[in-house]
C-alpha cells in the first residue's frame, strides 16, 4: 500500500507541472523535460534606444488534467533569465516583459503570466531586444534556424505541489532577417531616388563602362555619438540581374543598374570601404543603367530597389 501511495503521488506531481505552448495559433507543444523549442517568424522594430525582436504571438496554457478549476500556474523569470544566442553574444541585450525592459542580466521573480485551469492560451508578452549604439557596427545576419536566445523561466502553482520546474524556452528564427544595431545613418535613413527619367533604349550601353545613362549620387554618413572616427564598410543589398550578377536586376529583365564608386563596380552583396571622421563622412557614387547584350528593352516604366548597409570591415 505504501508503494501504491507513492506511485500515485508521483503521477500527481507529473501532471501538475504539465504545460503547453504554441506560436501564432499553431499546434500546442508540450513542455518536455522542462524544455521548449520555439520557431518564430521575427520582425525588428527600432525605437527608444533598442530594437525589439517581436512580430509573433507566443501563448502558453495550463494543460487540463482533472484538477479543480481554481488551480493556476504562474510563470516568472529565473536567475539569468536570458542567454543570448551565438550571434548576439557581443551585444547588449534584454527582455521586454509586459511592456517593461529588463537588461541583461535579467533577474528572477519577474511575473510573466498566470495560466488558469481552463485550457486557454495566455500571451507571454515577452520578447528579446538589442540595445542600439551610436557608432558603426556590423549588421547581424540572422538565418532561419539560428538560435536567437534562451529564456529561463520558473513555473509555480497554487496547488501546494512542491515541484517547481525551471523551463528553458529555446527561441529559434523561422525566417531570415538582418538586425542593424548601429544608429549611424546613410543620408539620414532617407530613400535615395535614382531617377533615370525618359531614356532612348538604343542609347543604353551594354556595360557600366560604356553606357552614357548615369546618375551621380552623394552618400552622407553620420553618427549621433560625438568623436566617432573609424573605418566603415558599405554593402549593397539587393537582387542581381539575371544577365549580369554584378548589377541590380530591374522590373524590365533586359535592364540592370550598376553602382560605381571611384570607377569600381560594386555588385549586389559586395562592399567598399570608407571612413568616418569625427562622426561624419561621405562618398560620391554613380548609378549606371545598362541593357542585356543584343537586346532591345521594351518601352515602358522600369524600377528596382536595393539597400545600402553600413558596417565595419
Amino acid at each position: 500500500m505504501n508503494y501504491l501511495t507513492g506511485l500515485l503521488l508521483l503521477l500527481f506531481m507529473h501532471t501538475a507541472m504539465a504545460s503547453q505552448c504554441r506560436v501564432n495559433g499553431g499546434l500546442w507543444q508540450d513542455v518536455t523535460y522542462n524544455s521548449l523549442y520555439i520557431y518564430a517568424p521575427v520582425l525588428t522594430h527600432p525605437g527608444s534606444g533598442r530594437i525589439l525582436l517581436d512580430g509573433y504571438l507566443m501563448e502558453c496554457r495550463y494543460t487540463p488534467d482533472g484538477f479543480p478549476a481554481t488551480v493556476k500556474d504562474y510563470w516568472h523569470t529565473y536567475t539569468n533569465a536570458l542567454v543570448p544566442g551565438p550571434k548576439f553574444l557581443n551585444y547588449r541585450m534584454g527582455l521586454r516583459i509586459n511592456n517593461v525592459d529588463y537588461p541583461i542580466p535579467v533577474g528572477p521573480r519577474i511575473h510573466l503570466a498566470t495560466m488558469s485551469n481552463n485550457g486557454r492560451g495566455v500571451d507571454l508578452r515577452t520578447y528579446m531586444y538589442i540595445l542600439t549604439q551610436g557608432s558603426p557596427g556590423s549588421p547581424i545576419d540572422i538565418r532561419r534556424g539560428d538560435l536567437l536566445g534562451t529564456m529561463v523561466l520558473k513555473q509555480t502553482n497554487n496547488t501546494g505541489n512542491p515541484v517547481e520546474p525551471v523551463v528553458r524556452v529555446y527561441l529559434y528564427a523561422d525566417n531570415n532577417f538582418v538586425v542593424e544595431p548601429s544608429t549611424c545613418t546613410i543620408n539620414n535613413n532617407q530613400s535615395i531616388d535614382i531617377n533615370f527619367s525618359t531614356v532612348d533604349s538604343t542609347q543604353i550601353g551594354e556595360s557600366v563602362s560604356s553606357t552614357p545613362i548615369r546618375m551621380p549620387v552623394r552618400l552622407n554618413y553620420s553618427c549621433p555619438d560625438p568623436g566617432v572616427t573609424l573605418p566603415i564598410k558599405i554593402t549593397l543589398k539587393g537582387t542581381a540581374s539575371s544577365f549580369n550578377a554584378n548589377v541590380l536586376g530591374m522590373s524590365n529583365i533586359n535592364l540592370g543598374a550598376g553602382l560605381l564608386r571611384a570607377g569600381v563596380l560594386i555588385g549586389p552583396e559586395q562592399s567598399f570601404n570608407s571612413m568616418i571622421n569625427n562622426s561624419s563622412g561621405g562618398d560620391d557614387v554613380v548609378f549606371a543603367l545598362i541593357r542585356q547584350s543584343g537586346s532591345t528593352p521594351a518601352a515602358g516604366a522600369f524600377n528596382a530597389s536595393g539597400t545600402l548597409v553600413m558596417g565595419v570591415p
